[in-house]
C-alpha cells in the first residue's frame, strides 16, 4: 500500500509549536538532513501507507523536527533503522508495541502513522481496533504478551513478575530486550510529538 492522499499544506499548521522548515532559512546541515529524510524516511513512510509530507512536499510529523535539529534527528533515525534491521520481533509484533505506546501517550501522529504501517505489514483490523480502544479480545497470545508488557511499563513505569515471565516465555531474553528498546524509541517519538503539539491527518477507515 502506497499513500495516495497527502493533507493540504494550508489545512492547518502542520508544524504545531515548531516553525515549518519550508518557512525559515535552513543552514547547510539542516538542508542536508532534509534531503536525507526525503530520500529515506519519507520514502519508507510512503510505502508504509502514511503521509510524511503535505501536498506541496513540506515535511510533517516528526520529520520537520528532525530537520530543525539534524544531529539528534540523524541519531534517532539510525536507532530506528538498526532496530528495523536486527529486531527479533516480527513486523506485526513491533506494530503492536508501537501502537500501544502511541495510544497510551495519545500521540496523534504516531497513531495515524502506525495504524497505516500495521495494516501494511498485515496486523489484523481486530487487533488494530483493540489497541486503539483498549479491548484485547481476538489477540493472539504473543500479541497479548507484547501489548501487556508494553502497556504496563509505559503506564506504571514497572513490569510485574507475571507480565515479565509471560514476555520472557513468548520472546526470550533477546526479544524482551528488543521490546524495551522499541518502547523507548517510541516513547521518545511520542514525547517529541506531544511537546510540540504536532498534528496528524485523519486515520482512513
Amino acid at each position: 500500500m502506497t499513500i495516495s492522499v497527502h493533507p493540504g499544506a494550508d489545512d492547518r499548521d502542520w508544524g504545531g509549536r515548531l516553525p515549518r522548515n519550508e518557512a525559515i532559512d535552513l543552514d547547510d546541515d539542516q538542508r542536508a538532513a532534509r534531503d536525507e529524510i526525503v530520500g529515506r524516511s519519507a520514502r519508507w513512510a510512503e510505502r508504509s501507507g502514511f503521509a510524511p509530507t503535505d501536498d506541496q512536499g513540506g515535511l510533517i510529523g516528526p520529520f520537520n523536527a528532525f530537520t530543525l535539529r539534524p544531529a539528534p534527528g540523524r541519531a534517532f533515525n539510525q536507532w530506528v533503522q538498526t532496530d528495523q534491521r536486527g529486531s527479533s520481533l516480527s513486523k506485526t509484533l513491533r506494530e503492536v508495541v508501537i501502537l500501544t505506546v502511541g495510544v497510551a501517550w495519545q500521540a496523534d501522529y504516531e497513531i495515524y502513522a502506525h495504524v497505516a504501517v500495521a495494516r501494511t505489514v498485515g496486523l489484523s483490523e481486530t487487533v488494530i481496533a483493540g489497541l486503539r480502544s483498549g479491548e484485547t479480545d481476538g489477540f493472539a497470545p504473543d500479541e497479548l504478551a507484547a501489548h501487556r508488557f508494553t502497556d504496563e511499563l509505559v503506564r506504571t513505569h514497572r513490569v510485574s513478575d507475571a507480565t515479565y515471565a509471560a514476555a520472557q516465555e513468548a520472546f526470550g531474553r533477546d526479544g524482551v530486550l528488543d521490546l524495551v528498546h522499541l518502547i523507548g524509541m517510541y516513547l521518545a517519538t511520542s514525547a517529541l510529538l506531544n511537546a510540540f503539539e504536532v498534528p496528524a491527518p485523519p486515520i482512513p477507515d
